[in-house]
């Protein structure tokens, strides 16, 4: 038996609840007044951590790279002569020139010389220690030694304690020249050149006073200084 009323229970069973518009599918919508209301912050934002650490790193970059460009350019600069740093700039050296005083021959025997043959001569040196040593010279040493430029006579090395020696050797052997170094004692160093003849001949040395000779210095010397030169060990024969 039909039911009237059945009809109408299906349709109330069966009707659609109305639509609360804030929710999908059963979420909460969230409107743009509640998100206002939870980051509101008067308008002062706080950048994420992640962010404001990228930030830093990309500044430290940006000032390293600054500071070696400037570096670069800096030390261009000074290399050119553009720049002058002062503490970068080399002391000016002290001028250079033969010694002044006056000497007085002393003996022979006071003279403590080392003989070194700087050229292709074989016995050289060996043949001079032994002339000088029959005019009752101290001799030391005997061997080799290196001259930039060995194309003159000889050259006579000592400190000033050994400038009255040197003297009394350049009195001895024609054309020398004097080269000072800082050792303190007395010691000469003689090194034969090339154009080594001999020694003066024993009855013509001139034995009054008299100045060291440096003819690569100056002609006239005008101040008490060092003369500058080197002689390092070589390889040639004595």
């Amino acid at each position: 038996m039909n039911d009237p009323e059945r009809p109408e229970r299906k349709r109330k069973l069966f009707r659609r609840r109305p639509k609360d518009p804030d929710t999908l599918h059963g979420q909460k919508i969230v409107t743009g007044e509640e998100l206002r209301e939870v980051f509101d912050d008067g308008g002062q934002a706080e950048y994420l951590p992640g962010y404001r650490r990228r930030l830093l790193h990309g500044v430290v970059l940006a000032l390293l790279l600054a500071l070696v460009i400037t570096a670069v350019v800096a030390a261009l600069a000074i290399a050119r002569g553009d720049l002058k740093v002062p503490f970068f700039q080399p002391e000016a050296a002290e001028p250079v020139a033969c010694p002044t005083a006056v000497f007085s021959y002393p003996a022979n025997e006071d003279v403590n010389v080392s003989v070194y043959n700087s050229t292709d001569r074989g016995g050289l040196a060996g043949t001079t220690a032994d002339e000088l040593r029959k005019r009752g010279y101290n001799v030391v040493d005997v061997g080799n030694k290196s001259l930039s430029n060995n194309s003159g006579t000889a050259v006579i090395v000592s400190g000033e304690a050994g400038q009255a020696g040197a003297f009394n050797l350049q009195q001895n052997i024609n054309n020398t020249e004097y080269v000072a170094d800082d050792r303190e004692d007395d010691s000469i160093d003689l090194i034969l050149g090339r154009g080594f003849a001999g020694l003066v001949p024993a009855g013509e040395v001139d034995e009054s006073a008299g100045q060291l000779s440096c003819p690569r210095l100056s002609p006239s010397p005008t101040t008490t200084g060092a003369a500058t030169g080197s002689a390092e060990p070589g390889s040639s024969s004595d």
